[in-house]
């Protein structure tokens, strides 16, 4: 039932539904721009208008209009005339086409359209931790218990988000997703810091594995190829330092912007990887 599911609009105008979801992405990526400087500054990211960090100048509206409004002021505030970093551009950019890739995955497996609310929430996740572990070393509370209260909320009222039918079916998903997924890493974390007499991971990643299990649920164990995929680009990461940039290893590399990463590609191919991952392990087995 659910790889034929009917769409409420008509097929021809599928164009201009991705136009409307990157415009969407677009505007999304101007506020996690916002999210990204304010929530690791203890700002609010919903009361405080938007404003030059350099002068707090109050942009206009039309100084707010994602990607326009960077190139027409040329990445400069209008007021102090201070650079304003292309790194806001990106964001932006990239915002809108991940967004944008995450419809393209519901329609393209025709899968119920509430997923993509779930996609789009976790591509928030993801995204936010990426920039703010890479350059402050932490993952937010405040953006991993939002995340995991708002995935509960949507479990119940848009089961089929989850792939289920049932209100309470998709809630206990969620819940259980999200305390296995959450509780799985701290063992791992607690027992490295028996063994290593130090912290190898951060509580803050507990708490993303454990959003990330609220936002896909308990299966099909997104949480798990999370964890194994941001380990190995972890790994092969930290090699590359220790081989190519002669770098002596500091323990201070962030395992957050690896586990952002995992999860995105899970969206991406993460059930084809996997079937292709359990086919390599049953081929060993049999040999």
């Amino acid at each position: 039932m659910l790889y034929t599911y009917q769409y409420p609009f008509v097929p021809e105008t599928m164009p201009l539904w991705y136009v409307f979801v990157f415009i969407f992405g677009l505007c999304l990526g101007s506020f996690l721009n916002v999210c990204i400087w304010r929530i690791p500054r203890g700002e609010s990211v919903v009361f405080d208008p938007s404003h030059c960090p350099n002068c707090n100048y109050r942009l206009k509206w039309y100084e707010n209009i994602p990607v326009l409004s960077w190139l027409c002021l040329r990445g400069h505030c209008s007021n102090c005339k201070i650079p304003i970093s292309p790194g806001y551009l990106f964001i932006e950019l990239i915002t809108g086409i991940l967004i944008v890739a995450d419809w393209w995955r519901v329609v393209n497996w025709h899968r119920p359209l509430p997923l993509f609310i779930f996609y789009t929430l976790a591509t928030i996740l993801f995204i936010v931790t990426f920039f703010t572990d890479l350059k402050h070393k932490i993952i937010p509370n405040k953006l991993t218990y939002t995340v995991i209260i708002i995935c509960f909320i949507l479990a119940f009222f848009l089961p089929q988000g989850l792939l289920e039918d049932n209100s309470i079916d998709a809630f206990v998903n969620s819940f259980t997703g999200a305390l296995i997924a959450g509780g799985c890493l701290a063992v791992v974390l607690i027992l490295g810091k028996i063994i290593l007499k130090k912290d190898a991971l951060g509580w803050g990643d507990v708490k993303f594995i454990a959003a990330v299990g609220a936002c896909f649920g308990l299966f099909p164990l997104v949480w798990f190829f999370t964890i194994l995929v941001g380990s190995i680009l972890g790994t092969l990461t930290i090699t590359f330092l220790l081989l190519f940039k002669k770098q002596k290893w500091s323990g201070e590399i962030p395992f957050g912007p690896f586990l952002a990463v995992a999860g995105y590609l899970w969206i991406l191919c993460g059930q084809e990887l996997f079937d292709k991952y359990f086919e390599f392990i049953k081929y060993l087995v049999q040999l």
